[in-house]
């Protein structure tokens, strides 16, 4: 997750196109030498969708290999139909991740009601959740100079184990610049902020019956996979629910997966995520 503002993430996000269908993501400062997985997603749709006048209604992304975020990423798109795009990722001549990408209109079917959790304003920020941990880590839960303001419905921040779900109200601290985008290039850098930041705190489920807290020292964890369902226009200035929750875990996978919803009660996105999670061993 990015230290700064969201200008700094949509830079980020933002490819120099080398060709229609080859992008370069040169370095940005940071504290962290991995390359953050919601990173890959973000810049994996900006490059599926250049020039493409639909948004985004589903992808797939694979992480293969990390990433060295003090190293270019290459992202080369090869289109296999209109609407059918992959993205592959390369670093020094290795494969890192792969993308599948397909295009078209939203779908307007009611989806499953948003849950009945209190409003962001008498939830858990960040900031505040994690005033008594040690924060001297390179984990995306310690950073709380992010584009995103984020309140948690439930107390995380401990050890004792817990049922395998939580709910998070986000949004970012700004309103997206339109700078020379196009109307439908905006859509596609609100998708890829929320695939960026749909990374962020989806992991964590599969975590908690293990004690949250503890589990980043004794579990060796990583993402295997990132897929998402975009059911309408996101709003990521305005306040939206994350309900998450992990419906299984076991040989050393965990599933995780997300509702996100307008505060309207509208459902805006699904997200699934299949994650490593083994006991460490220290090497």
């Amino acid at each position: 997750m990015i230290h700064g503002s969201l200008s700094d993430l949509t830079a980020l996000l933002s490819l120099e196109a080398l060709t229609d269908e080859r992008f370069v993501a040169e370095p940005r400062g940071g504290s962290r030498w991995r390359v953050y997985g919601g990173q890959f997603l973000g810049q994996g749709l900006i490059a599926a969708t250049h020039g493409a006048d639909l948004p985004v209604r589903t992808f797939h992304g694979y992480f293969i290999r990390a990433g060295n975020a003090t190293q270019p990423l290459f992202y080369q798109v090869e289109r296999l139909s209109t609407n059918h795009r992959q993205v592959r990722v390369h670093q020094e001549d290795k494969l890192l991740f792969t993308m599948e990408v397909v295009l078209g209109e939203y779908g307007s079917a009611p989806g499953i009601p948003m849950p009945d959790v209190p409003g962001p304003d008498a939830c858990i920020p960040r900031e505040k959740g994690i005033q008594n941990l040690d924060a001297d880590t390179e984990s995306t839960w310690a950073v709380v100079d992010s584009p995103f303001d984020n309140r948690f419905v439930e107390n995380i921040w401990h050890d004792v184990p817990a049922p395998p779900q939580h709910h998070v109200w986000f949004r970012t601290r700004q309103s997206p610049a339109q700078h020379n985008l196009s109307a439908m290039e905006g859509q596609h850098m609100r998708q890829a902020v929320l695939a960026y930041y749909a990374d962020d705190t989806i992991m964590d489920n599969a975590l908690f019956p293990h004690g949250w807290a503890g589990s980043w020292e004794r579990l060796q964890t990583t993402s295997l996979d990132h897929a998402m369902w975009f059911h309408a226009d996101v709003p990521i200035d305005t306040w939206l629910l994350h309900a998450q929750d992990s419906p299984t875990a076991g040989g050393g996978r965990g599933m995780t997966r997300g509702l996100i919803y307008r505060q309207s009660g509208e459902l805006v996105a699904s997200a699934a995520q299949e994650i490593l999670m083994r006991v460490s061993t220290g090497r």
